[in-house]
């Protein structure tokens, strides 16, 4: 077995066996990898809280014939601010949650890894706007995937659309009126919530908890964007469920 170094944030974890854990990890050089800890569960283990998800940690593994095997592990960022606080560990848990979904495991992605990190690094020490950082988070992680919807045009006939949009998940952007009878899945959109994912699109993460943006707006987006990222992604996401159900209880 050959031993390699890396930094990765830890995605999720579930048990093997009796005191061992398999560790999936987003590396900022090998892309997504599985990994076993191995006693991690004892109460006297080496790894103490260091693989535990939202960790970014500095990891060395031993190269495994099907799983990798992690003996060194030294957190970098623990992530406090997200940990301590219910709320940011929900919005959190769906950033992770869809990282894991869409990256490829042993394929480097260096820009999903970045966003991921410095999504976490903003929200832990945010104190409001959670809901909208986590809709810039998932339109960011949409266009780095190939996915960035036409918010300028018409998707379809290329036009500056007038003042009643549509948004199409399966052409990928508005649609004017004229165009939406070619898309009945298509649902309405209006112009400031567009013009606010336009803006959440060219806005750097730490500029977005500081956004005042309407509530209406906000619920808009939020719903949009959760249909947008499903329709790509194809797979349940349990956090987004957890989500749903935590935002519609508070209110």
């Amino acid at each position: 077995m050959s031993l390699y170094k890396t930094r990765g944030i830890v995605l999720r974890t579930h048990k093997l066996g009796e005191s061992d854990r398999i560790i999936t990890i987003l590396t900022n050089y090998y892309g997504k990898i599985g990994a076993v800890a191995k006693g991690v569960r004892k109460t006297k283990s080496k790894f103490g809280s260091r693989l535990e998800p939202f960790t970014h940690v500095d990891l060395v593994l031993y190269k495994g014939r099907n799983l990798d095997i992690v003996t060194q592990a030294e957190i970098i960022n623990a992530f406090s601010g997200i940990r301590d606080n219910f709320d940011r560990i929900t919005y959190g848990s769906a950033m992770l949650d869809l990282v894991n979904k869409v990256s490829v495991e042993g394929e480097r992605d260096i820009a999903l890894y970045n966003l991921l990190l410095k999504s976490l690094d903003v929200l832990s020490r945010a104190k409001k706007n959670f809901r909208l950082l986590l809709i810039a988070f998932d339109i960011k992680l949409m266009a780095i995937s190939g996915f960035m919807p036409k918010l300028g045009h018409c998707a379809l006939c290329k036009k500056k659309p007038g003042a009643k949009l549509h948004f199409s998940f399966e052409w990928g952007g508005i649609i004017c009126d004229e165009c939406s009878p070619a898309d009945k899945n298509s649902i309405i959109a209006t112009p400031t919530a567009i013009e606010t994912l336009s803006r959440l699109i060219r806005l750097p993460l730490n500029d977005i908890v500081d956004l005042d943006v309407i509530a209406l707006v906000e619920d808009e987006l939020y719903l949009l964007m959760r249909d947008y990222v499903g329709y790509y992604v194809q797979a349940r996401l349990k956090s987004r469920e957890c989500l749903s159900q935590f935002i519609a209880h508070s209110r």
